[in-house]
């Protein structure tokens, strides 16, 4: 009989526990070592999204449905309710109806760790407490993982979910300590609310409190306040809720007595910090995990249903015939893009949601009337899905560079598509051209990979800044693999931005001194209502498209203003609409002839 794949999982949270319940019960021999003396006994909850439900369920059945059982699955009409800090309605949005039929289940973050625990220990993974992982040293064929009681074990994989804080991340890439956001958490639960079984979001200048039922009459809440770092950790839990009481004097009452009648026991008191995507994931037979990997504020909700997905590519990979390093390499490429995304939009809705001066209050609050709910649109983060099946024999799992799955296929080649929106600003029109045409890149075959205004406004471009950067390596890595590229940019200049221009420019560090983009399609878009202006702009868009020896002959698109989703109906599209599906469906069958033609996918200088 083959010896099991042996794994110690460092850290015994949300992912440690995960990853361990689903690596066990695909027969893998699993260590968990978890430096408390206890398991899941801080914080207070949590709202696992439809992402994080499905990887539950992929992890496998018991664990979906032990989940289910342990929190409060949304009822289908449910709203939340967001209000500003006197009470006044803002806007109610929905919550109920989840993404593809996939409720959102708010849960005591306790309640959560035990059903882990549970079902990581049914599996039969060993758990071990009061030890933790100080380090680790690479050999050939297997890890040695030191101990924080100086022992040391041997494995065939080390798997690092131990925080924010990592050891094991330490270990990999000495990149120091994360970053403090501006703001701290004050988390507690109580039982009883004039509230009731609602969630709730109440906004207050410098302040924001996230309230959701958990069942059995309980409301689990969380204020983000603007702050000093280390100011509200040294209150300690019941002088911070002390605080939190000051700060909320005049607040709508229910709300304020929501954290009067709080178990000063139950509260937790943590200072906000992310990190910047990591360079990689990966040491050999080391890999990373959850908050290790990815940490990021909790704007979005998402660090436990990333940590879950992880969990869940992660059990297929080492459940693969593949040799670990190549197996980890895969779980690596396949999370690691969506994790930066994710991280990244987390850090911008987080800004935004503290409201931290007078003007940025009524912006937050003119952005929840207007949209209707809390966060921007979420349907590409809650829209995850995991792989349908393992990969075969001696494969490691494929690489993934798209964010959105393929809708159908095309005879020739299936091409990838980059397309960059060239406006800073989150959420603009631009990015939303952008997105529009990548849904019609998927729909054709192709797999599309965006990159906002936010994403490659690097600071300061220079010549190697790809080799320390690893938003530009990224960048870089995608324009590799493209067969075509879509520009889009703003018109509110007669010239294409210089944001734009920089984000080509990058192509600079790849081999040489020339930017070049031998033979890809390219098309254009110029979005803004300035005829004048538009026409400008996709001058320059295809000036650039030459110089960088792209493949410019896609029509050139000017819009006004993003175009709405293809109506069920199926009725005449709008002339806008008709010219940009014509560039999109050019540039797709440009690139997917390149694909055919297997011509190297190569970035460079020629001499």
């Amino acid at each position: 009989m083959a010896r099991k794949r042996s794994v110690v999982v460092a850290g015994g949270g949300v992912g440690g526990l995960a990853a361990a319940a689903g690596m066990a019960a695909r027969g893998l021999d699993v260590t968990v070592l978890e430096r408390a003396e206890r398991i899941g006994t801080g914080g207070s909850g949590l709202v696992l999204q439809p992402n994080g439900v499905r990887a539950a369920d992929a992890l496998g059945a018991r664990i979906g449905a032990r989940i289910r059982a342990s929190g409060r699955p949304g009822l289908p009409d449910e709203v939340r309710v967001l209000m500003d800090a006197r009470g006044t309605v803002l806007a109610e949005e929905p919550v109920g109806a989840g993404s593809g039929g996939v409720p959102q289940i708010p849960v005591l973050r306790s309640a959560l760790h035990r059903a882990l625990l549970d079902e990581a220990l049914a599996a039969g993974a060993a758990v071990v407490l009061a030890t933790g992982v100080t380090g680790y040293t690479v050999r050939p064929g297997e890890v040695a993982v030191h101990l924080s009681d100086g022992g040391v074990t041997t494995c065939d994989a080390l798997v690092g979910a131990d925080g924010i804080h990592s050891a094991v991340r330490a270990r990999m890439l000495d990149d120091g300590p994360p970053t403090y956001r501006g703001y701290t958490s004050v988390r507690g639960r109580t039982t009883g609310s004039a509230l009731g079984q609602r969630g709730h979001v109440v906004n207050g200048r410098g302040i924001q409190l996230f309230v959701a039922p958990v069942g059995d009459d309980t409301l689990y809440w969380t204020a983000k306040i603007t702050a000093p770092p280390g100011a509200w950790p040294a209150l300690g839990p019941a002088g911070a809720r002390l605080a939190l009481l000051d700060a909320l004097e005049g607040w709508y009452a229910p709300v304020v007595d929501l954290v009067r009648a709080a178990d000063p026991g139950d509260v937790v008191v943590t200072d906000i910090h992310d990190r910047d995507p990591a360079p990689r994931w990966v040491d050999d037979r080391v890999a990373l995990l959850g908050d290790a990997a990815h940490p990021m504020v909790p704007a979005l909700g998402q660090g436990a249903n990333l940590a879950l997905e992880d969990a869940a590519v992660l059990a297929e990979a080492l459940a693969s015939s593949a040799p670990v390093a190549d197996a980890l390499a895969g779980y690596a490429r396949e999370r690691m893009e969506r994790a930066a995304a994710v991280v990244l939009a987390s850090r911008r809705q987080g800004a935004l949601d503290q409201g931290a001066d007078r003007a940025g209050e009524e912006r937050r609050n003119a952005h929840m009337r207007s949209a209707g709910r809390k966060d921007a649109d979420l349907a590409d983060v809650v829209g995850w899905r995991p792989r349908p099946s393992r990969p075969g024999p001696g494969r490691a799992p494929a690489a993934t560079t798209t964010v959105r799955p393929r809708k159908g296929a095309t005879a020739m080649g299936a091409p990838h598509i980059v397309l960059i929106s060239g406006s800073l600003r989150p959420g603009s029109t631009c990015d939303r051209v952008a997105e529009w045409c990548a849904l019609r890149c998927a729909e054709q075959g192709a797999s599309a990979r965006v990159f906002t205004g936010t994403e490659i406004d690097f600071p300061a471009y220079r010549p190697g800044l790809a080799g320390r950067h690893a938003a530009v390596t990224g960048f870089l890595e995608e324009l590799r693999a493209a067969d075509g590229v879509v520009l889009v940019s703003p018109t509110y200049h007669a010239t294409v931005s210089g944001l734009l221009k920089n984000a080509l420019d990058y192509v600079n560090d790849i081999d040489g001194p020339v930017p070049y983009l031998q033979g890809r399609s390219i098309g254009t878009v110029a979005v803004g209502s300035a005829a004048q202006g538009a026409v400008s702009t996709l001058t320059t868009l295809r000036t650039i498209g030459h110089a960088l020896r792209g493949w410019p002959t896609p029509v050139g698109v000017a819009v006004s203003r993003a175009p709405e989703q293809p109506a069920a109906d199926g009725g005449e599209p709008a002339p806008d609409v008709e010219r940009l599906t014509q560039m999109v469906s050019q540039v797709v069958w440009l690139g997917g002839k390149r694909a055919e033609d297997a011509r190297p996918a190569v970035l460079g200088a020629v001499a």
